[in-house]
């Protein structure tokens, strides 16, 4: 994006100088990000300049290190890079040496540096200065949140903002690998699962919300390193685990429709209408399947479901394993979120295994297969 930093007329800059003190005195910065969202934070005057706290940096997204000495920082983001030294008028903004106007400096423990440098930094565009109410108002700023990782000598890595999924080699060159479809927001987790077959499966969730009870998953099946087949499902108020294979199947799942996909080939083998199973509306959990059973929950009601597969018998765990007490407490509970609280363990022969995660009491729930 081509910045007008530069072609600012004088008279702009003229309006953004604060008069002239020797001592740090209090003023204020008002932005407005990108996306539209505004605030407000403390700065400093000095020597007729407008500071302010470089921890505005790190909630844009980037990451903060400093060397040993503690006088050289270096704030770090997906596609952003800043250093600034206390007591320098030079910096670094994304690989060249710029000219901050003024000398970074502490104060109670935080690092403050020139205003419109931090503005032009993120890309923003500096507005007006207030001097009857010592504001510096800005505009236009950028956020550079992202989240990486590592697996197979490629560091992969989200840009929070658009959603985009890129792979980096061992040499640090980027390339677009996937467009997960939305912007991601707080806690992002990566799995990495390698099949039998060679296939990597990767599932990206993004837990966000305040509360945190919004979670998002983002499903991709890689073949020699490029995306082959991808899904994604949102939940609200429910978290669990859905199935990523069994055997030689791989799961994909936008919380309606689950594909089976083939190992190796990544070949759509079968796709199963869940809310046709399930008769709720909704997105649904896939917590347990095999070539005989499949196991959904829905988000909203939150009632494990037993499909058998070979004779489509449908069966409501809860009501089959748990005693009266625990059957109303399923039907009538909302914390922390509505339904049962089996948790599937494992298959023995025909049987299938429970827990119920609410009484955490030890007692192993049996249910046997009838469809076999």
């Amino acid at each position: 994006m081509v910045k007008k930093w530069l072609a600012a007329p004088l008279l702009a800059a003229s309006l953004l100088m604060a008069p002239m003190t020797d001592a740090a005195s209090t003023a204020y910065f008002r932005y407005t990000l990108e996306n539209g969202g505004q605030s407000t934070s403390p700065a400093l005057l000095k020597n007729g300049m407008t500071y302010v706290s470089a921890g505005l940096w790190e909630s844009s997204g980037l990451q903060v290190s400093w060397d040993k000495a503690h006088q050289k920082a270096q704030f770090i983001g997906w596609n952003k890079k800043i250093g600034v030294r206390i007591g320098s008028t030079m910096g670094v903004l994304d690989g060249a040496a710029v000219n901050l106007g003024g000398l970074p400096f502490m104060h109670q423990d935080q690092l403050y540096v020139p205003a419109r440098f931090l503005v032009r930094s993120l890309g923003g565009t500096p507005v007006s200065w207030n001097a009857a109410q010592s504001l510096y108002v800005a505009q236009g700023l950028q956020t550079f949140s992202s989240a990486s990782a590592s697996y197979g000598g490629v560091t992969y890595t989200v840009d929070k903002n658009n959603g985009i999924l890129y792979a980096a080699d061992a040499a640090g060159n980027p390339r677009l690998l996937a467009k997960l479809g939305s912007e991601l927001y707080d806690m992002l987790q990566f799995d990495f699962q390698k099949t039998p077959k060679g296939l990597v499966y990767l599932t990206i969730t993004d837990v966000y919300g305040e509360p945190h009870i919004n979670n998002a998953w983002y499903t991709l099946i890689l073949k020699d390193g490029a995306v082959i087949r991808q899904d994604k499902v949102r939940y609200w108020q429910r978290y669990g685990d859905n199935v990523k294979m069994y055997g030689n199947t791989l799961v994909l799942t936008d919380g309606y429709t689950l594909r089976l996909i083939e190992d190796g080939t990544g070949k759509v083998s079968a796709a199963i209408d869940m809310a046709e199973l399930g008769g709720e509306s909704g997105a649904y959990l896939v917590e347990g399947m095999d070539d005989d059973f499949l196991l959904i929950r829905p988000n909203q009601k939150g009632l494990l479901l037993l499909v058998e597969r070979n004779t489509g018998k449908r069966t409501l765990l809860y009501q089959e394993l748990l005693d009266s007490g625990q059957q109303e407490y399923a039907e009538t509970n909302d914390i922390p979120f509505h339904g049962d609280n089996l948790k599937f363990i494992k298959r023995e022969g025909d049987a299938l295994l429970f827990t119920n995660e609410y009484v955490q009491d030890g007692k192993v729930y049996k249910y046997i297969l009838t469809g076999n």
